[in-house]
């Protein structure tokens, strides 16, 4: 009985994330329209390796999507651009190496700058000693 108890307990558990699952799923259909759930790939290039290990690909869709990448084993270059719902082109530019991932784009958020009592203070302490006496040989 126990087993059996076991069991449909965890089938239950399976089913509230199958269909956890199922309702984001139709979320997101509702969020996407028929022309984003449809569209299909219109350009596909791909340039196999080179002697370097270099590879290249684009690719394009029927909904204005446009990717494009570069690169190799150790760093890769690329950009994308697609229109945003609101019908606002987006266009971001990535590259990834061994310092991370890197990505510009006029959509993105921008930090604000930095106040001016901050940079003061960081050229106040590159300067001087902890004891408050000017660094010698400070560029």
């Amino acid at each position: 009985m126990r087993n059996i108890l076991r069991i449909l307990f965890c089938l239950m558990l399976l089913w509230s994330q199958l269909d956890a699952r199922l309702v984001r799923i139709r979320r997101i259909r509702r969020l996407v329209g028929d022309s984003e759930r449809d569209a299909q790939i219109t350009d596909y290039q791909v340039s196999p390796l080179d002697e370097e290990g270099v590879f290249k690909f684009a690719f394009k869709t029927s909904n204005g999507i446009d990717v494009q990448a570069a690169g190799s084993a150790l760093e890769t270059i690329g950009i994308f651009s697609y229109t945003s719902p609101e019908g606002v082109p987006i266009e971001t530019r990535y590259i990834a190496d061994e310092l991370g991932f890197h990505v510009v784009g006029k959509h993105l958020p921008q930090p604000p700058p930095t106040p001016s009592y901050i940079l003061r203070s960081l050229e106040y302490i590159r300067t001087h000693n902890e004891d408050g006496t000017l660094k010698q040989h400070v560029l």
